[in-house]
This record gives C-alpha cells, sequence and structure tokens, in this order.
C-alpha cells in the first residue's frame, strides 16, 4: 500500500485522462491504440514524478509530511529508486511507439521532472516546472490526433496548478525552510501568496468562456463550467482574499482538483 501512495493514484488517472481529452477537445470521439500508449506514458511519467519528488523530499517530508510513505517506513528507499527506474523506461518505452515528436515530448517530460526534484523545486520556478509538465499530457493528446484545441485545456491547466502548489507551499513553509526551498510564500509571505493564487483565478473565469465564444466548445461545455466550476472558483476567490487559516488550505486544493475534473468532463461532453 506505502508504494501505490507513493504514485498518488488519482493525479496519475488525471493525466491519464488528460492526454484523451486533449485528443477529443473540439473533435470526435475515437478510441485507438496509440492514444492508449500515450495515455499509458502520462499515467507512468505522472507516478515517476512524484516518486522522485518524494525521494528527494523525505528529510523535508519528516516535518511536513511524516505519514508518507517514505519517512515513516512503509516503503524502502532502495524499492523506491527501483520502482521510479522502472517507472522512466516504462514511460519512455510506451512513447516509442507515437512517434518522434510525442516520443521527445514524453522524455523531456521525465527530465523537467528530474530537473524540479533536484533543482527548481527549491526555486520560485518550481510551480510553472509542475504546472508545465502537468499540461503536457493534454499536448500529448493534441498531437497525436492532430488537434490544436488541446491547447485550450493546456493554458486552462496552468492557471489551476500554479495556485494549488501555491497553496500547497504554504502548507509545508515549516520543512521547506528547514530544507532551504525558496517557494513563493517563503519568499513574499502567505497573504501575498493567497493574493498572487486569487488573481491566477479570477484570470482562469475570465478565460473559462472563452473557447464557447471562439466556436472551439459548444453551449454543454459552457453549461458545466458554469454549474460546476464556476461556483467552486468564486468560493475559492473570495476565500483567498479572507486570508485563510492553515487547516483549510487542504481543503481548497483538494477543490481545485475538483475544478480540474469538472473541466476535463466539460470539454468532451
Amino acid at each position: 500500500m506505502g508504494y501505490l501512495r507513493l504514485i498518488r493514484p488519482v493525479n496519475c488517472i488525471i493525466a491519464f485522462s488528460a492526454v484523451y481529452v486533449g485528443a477529443w477537445i473540439g473533435k470526435s470521439v475515437i478510441f485507438n491504440f496509440q492514444l492508449l500508449c500515450a495515455g499509458t506514458a502520462a499515467f507512468l511519467v505522472c507516478a515517476f514524478g512524484n516518486i522522485v519528488n518524494d525521494l528527494k523530499d523525505i528529510e523535508i517530508d519528516r516535518i511536513n509530511n511524516p505519514h508518507r510513505p517514505l519517512p515513516s517506513g512503509s516503503a524502502s528507499k532502495t524499492m523506491t529508486i527501483l520502482l521510479a527506474v522502472f517507472l522512466f523506461f516504462a514511460a519512455s518505452t510506451c512513447s516509442f511507439s507515437l512517434g518522434l515528436y510525442p516520443s521527445l515530448l514524453v522524455i523531456g517530460a521525465l527530465i523537467m521532472l528530474l530537473a524540479y526534484a533536484y533543482s527548481f523545486k527549491k526555486t520560485v520556478l518550481g510551480n510553472f516546472v509542475v504546472a508545465l509538465v502537468s499540461g503536457l499530457s493534454f499536448i500529448l493528446g493534441g498531437i497525436i490526433t492532430h488537434n490544436p484545441v488541446c491547447l485550450v485545456p493546456f493554458i486552462f491547466s496552468f492557471f489551476i496548478h500554479i495556485p494549488r502548489e501555491i497553496l500547497k507551499d504554504v502548507m509545508d513553509m515549516e520543512g521547506d525552510r528547514a530544507g532551504g526551498v525558496l517557494s513563493v510564500p517563503i519568499i513574499y509571505g502567505t497573504v501575498p501568496s493567497f493574493r498572487i493564487s486569487a488573481l491566477l483565478l479570477c484570470s482562469l473565469c475570465i478565460l473559462v468562456p472563452v473557447p464557447f465564444f471562439m466556436n472551439l466548445l459548444g453551449s454543454m461545455y459552457l453549461t458545466f463550467m458554469v454549474i460546476g466550476a464556476y461556483p467552486i472558483l468564486i468560493f475559492l476567490i473570495v476565500q483567498l482574499l479572507k486570508n485563510p487559516q492553515h487547516k483549510d488550505l487542504l481543503r481548497f486544493s483538494s477543490l481545485l482538483k475538483l475544478v480540474m475534473i469538472i473541466g476535463l468532463v466539460g470539454m468532451i461532453v
């Protein structure tokens, strides 16, 4: 169970689904072997990134998240390293059947995740790298089906992941300080971090109807977003401007994940 928790399967399933959203958005729904391989590669890349991040953060997690598998001892460091190596080569192998550009994208994502864990994570660029890599699943799906509309969920993903990562940084400030991490809340403080997150979510609210008015997506998409996503986004913006308590941030992070899921469904119904 510890190793399953390491890969964060819900996040990996979202990455898998994002490939299909990037492939299908604004187009007919299709199933083929290439999309299955691409989705599997995205799942494996996400799992690899989560494991490498936990390997690098063992000491920080002893403070921030002592219940995580590695600091708690429910997962062996040696076996976790072997699992990470397996996932790296498995993701690369899956991508080789997809052609040159998808392979380069998958391998590039793997390298960026390594660079994030061992370099960028300790800088303010870390959140940008996470948001970028998270959105690449949409681009991968779009490349497979030659679908330029995949840029829509890629952009939306960026505006969800950065505030979500900032909120997680606020929750992890104690351990991050001890580990020498220079995150947004450590550099600028918690209140400016909440303001930045609220501003990004406001920007997302403005962007949400754009694909509808550009005739890229239909009325069902807009209905999904207005009924499902907007109330959550507005709630989060209001709460962030009120300088929420630390105990509320995990719930806010989960709500942003819910917005992602609603958006994924809304873009392909």
